[in-house]
């Protein structure tokens, strides 16, 4: 019907047009035939007028040219009004459908308007003109100059050790040079106007243009988000740095996974003046990294005295490290079981005086390799075990492997090195040894952990995925301790989720993690990942439980098939023509118009979705979202970044002020207790081949004794 007005309102266009055209032209034309004028010259209008009024002949060609204009206006009409075509709806300006018809017979699917966007989703305006938003445009203007000062420096940074640490202390001279009384003030304030501004925070899902400001809109309630994009989508630039931002002006924890370190690079700087607690846990640069020990929950509770919250944390922390069963179980329940007495044995025979710098997954794994090594017919394991009290928490830990046949636990202590192979790099080591802060305090306080990986490979995903998940344990008790909900929300941001080794029971912790105040938002290349790391069924129930998904860009027609099924159906129009020509009959021709069903988006129509535009699913209405790369958003200024080049020296420099520790093998700390029950093995050994020598000289003593009594002397002189 619009489209129907549109061209009628062109015909008529066409028309006052044409008649405008022709009074001028017709006047001119007029005055050329009569010779009243002998060069080509525009009349004014009234003149033009008066010509017509006095002149017949004037009149009849104005109505003649006009005839001809007045026939092309309703050919347009008539050309452009065919029945059997549809009028469109623009979606994005490469897409456009069908409108909708009849009266939803067929099905109800439609798009949120711009007016319903403001109820469907959490939203804040961004005005560059406060005080609070100011201050912090400033403080990354500050930025810009201390990485235009960093990169001058550069070249003194790299003459030694001693003028490095000159350099760094110059580089954070611009942002410690408001580290009097007035700018502690500021940040103080800064932190307080925000907290009050921005009550609750979420995964940002694009922005409107409303009178200079940006109107950010975002997803605040308790509920888990799933972001499907293909590698060069823009997820990082679109999504995931405008999330950290809104995040934190709400003042609510994160924990990131960061390919690259980027995300980390970019945004410390602004995170740390909003008052939180940044943590890097870098398997890229793990002599760089803050330390956390996955031990420590186990740690804890023997600390505590109570071993059986001891024994559950093992329990947990080894069926994370070996995973569901995908075999029979004795396999995978053997390995359990050796990993998780060697656990218990390394944290409570170590858990006094300078012996608890042993408390480490390094030391399990050694403890395992050494303790299990055949030394003669016989494991020092087995002896270690015969020493143990029957109240010692690791002698039941290990009965489910000691049924077994000895070969089979051969196999056992196999794949459980095999599992903690990664815990003998010494980088590892070096920052899985001790602890340097406590995990049940992120959801009490603002705090933002970094999970940085290595993007050229998978190494340490298993690592990332253990992580996380024992983070979700530590966070879900400290809930239960105090009602049931964090005092701070957390919010995890899984950037190359799919590449994460499968978290078990992933899809409880989706379930019953909202309400706690926990909330994942998983970012994944196309749902293929999900279904090879969890199955299809699993999947399903991950999928299901993340009740916003934001669609980037994909390839795989598995996944842009079922977002076209998630957006449903509505009623649209079809048009069918027929027509007869017979020989001894008048051709006629008729159409008629049917209702039917249509996809909101077609797989070919969601293929074409592309930056800045993305496609948002909830239990609204869908959507489709304008989100432009971070350079066009107040933020970009508020994180001091730049363009590309500026941006590459903004992590050059921050990555460059980040201290390192040192690590060798010599420096690892191993318990060494396995030396003692091999030594024994060896000295057993030894004392058993002395005493078999023992017997064998006088076994030949005797023999030569009885010999030379029967043969006499010359028995000993025969030689």
């Amino acid at each position: 019907m619009k489209s129907k007005k549109k061209k009628l309102l062109i015909s008529l266009l066409i028309i006052v047009g044409g008649l405008l055209f022709n009074a001028y032209f017709s006047t001119t034309v007029y005055l050329l035939l009569t010779k009243k004028i002998t060069t080509l010259q525009i009349s004014n209008f009234k003149y033009c007028l008066a010509s017509m009024a006095s002149s017949k002949e004037h009149l009849m060609l104005f109505l003649c040219l006009n005839g001809f204009v007045v026939l092309f206006a309703i050919f347009f009409f008539v050309a452009n009004n065919k029945p059997y075509q549809s009028e469109l709806k623009q979606i994005t300006p490469k897409i456009s459908t069908p409108v909708s018809a009849g009266q939803k017979q067929f099905g109800s699917a439609e798009w949120l308007s711009e007016k319903e966007k403001d109820s469907a989703f959490e939203s804040f305006i961004l005005n560059v003109n406060e005080s609070t938003v100011r201050t912090l445009i400033k403080q990354g203007y500050d930025d810009l100059r201390e990485i235009m000062k960093g990169s001058e420096c550069k070249n003194e940074r790299e003459e030694g050790k001693e003028k490095q640490e000159e350099v760094q202390e110059k580089s954070t001279l611009g942002k410690q040079e408001g580290n009097d009384e007035n700018s502690n003030e500021t940040t103080q304030s800064i932190c307080k106007c925000y907290e009050a501004l921005l009550p609750q925070g979420g995964v940002v899902l694009g922005y409107r243009k409303e009178g200079g400001k940006e109107k950010i809109f975002f997803i605040g309630e308790d509920v888990h988000s799933l972001c499907i994009g293909a590698t060069r989508s823009g997820k990082t630039r679109t999504v995931v740095l405008q999330s950290i931002g809104n995040i934190a002006l709400a003042g609510e924890s994160m924990v990131l996974s960061d390919p690259k370190g980027e995300l980390y690079q970019y945004t410390y700087p602004f995170l740390e003046r909003l008052g939180y607690e940044v943590i890097a846990i870098d398997f890229k640069n793990p002599l760089k990294s803050d330390r956390y020990n996955f031990l420590e929950p186990v740690i804890e509770a023997v600390d505590n005295k109570d071993i059986a919250k001891a024994i559950d944390a093992t329990w947990d922390l080894t069926s994370q490290l070996v995973g569901e069963p995908k075999g029979e179980r004795i396999w995978t329940d053997g390995e359990a079981s050796i990993i998780a007495s060697a656990i218990m044995s390394v944290v409570y025979d170590n858990r006094e005086g300078k012996n608890r710098k042993y408390q480490n997954m390094t030391n399990v794994y050694y403890f395992i390799s050494e303790m299990c090594k055949v030394v003669g017919n016989s494991m020092p394991i087995v002896e270690y075990v015969k020493k143990l009290s029957p109240t010692h928490p690791a002698k039941a830990l290990l009965a489910i492997s000691e049924v077994a046949p000895s070969k089979t636990r051969g196999s056992f202590y196999t794949a459980a090195l095999t599992t903690l192979r990664l815990f003998t790099n010494p980088l590892i080591n070096s920052m899985t040894n001790v602890s340097d802060y406590n995990p049940k305090e992120t959801g009490d306080k603002k705090r933002a952990i970094f999970i940085i990986l290595p993007d050229e490979k998978t190494t340490y995903y298993s690592l990332a995925s253990l992580f996380v998940s024992q983070h979700y344990i530590e966070l879900v008790k400290s809930a239960d301790e105090r009602g049931g909900r964090l005092k701070n929300r957390v919010n995890f941001l899984l950037d190359e989720f799919g590449n994460f080794a499968q978290i078990p029971d992933f899809s409880n912790k989706l379930t019953v993690g909202g309400g706690r105040g926990i909330r994942f938002n998983l970012f994944l290349q196309s749902f293929a990942q999900l279904d090879e790391k969890y199955g299809k069924e699993v999947a399903k129930t991950i999928k299901g439980n993340c009740e916003n998904w934001i669609y980037l860009q994909a390839d795989d027609l598995e996944t842009l098939d079922e977002i076209s099924k998630k957006l449903g159906n509505y009623t649209v129009a079809t048009y069918s023509l027929s027509a007869s020509h017979g020989k001894y009959s008048t051709p006629s021709s008729s159409h008629s118009i049917n209702l039917t069903h249509r996809a909101l988006l077609t797989v070919d129509e969601i293929r074409l979705i592309s930056r800045p535009y993305s496609l948002i699913t909830s239990r609204n209405n869908p959507a489709i979202m304008y989100s432009p790369d971070l350079s066009k958003w107040q933020l970009n200024k508020i994180f001091g970044l730049g363009d590309k080049e500026h941006n590459r020296k903004v992590r050059e420099l921050r990555e460059n002020r980040r201290k390192v520790r040192s690590a060798s093998m010599e420096e690892m700390e191993l318990w060494g207790v396995w030396l003692y029950y091999t030594a024994n093995e060896q000295l057993g050994i030894t004392k058993n081949s002395i005493t078999g020598l023992q017997e064998k000289v006088a076994k030949a003593q005797r023999i030569s004794y009885v010999a030379g009594n029967e043969k006499g002397e010359d028995y000993f002189e025969e030689d």
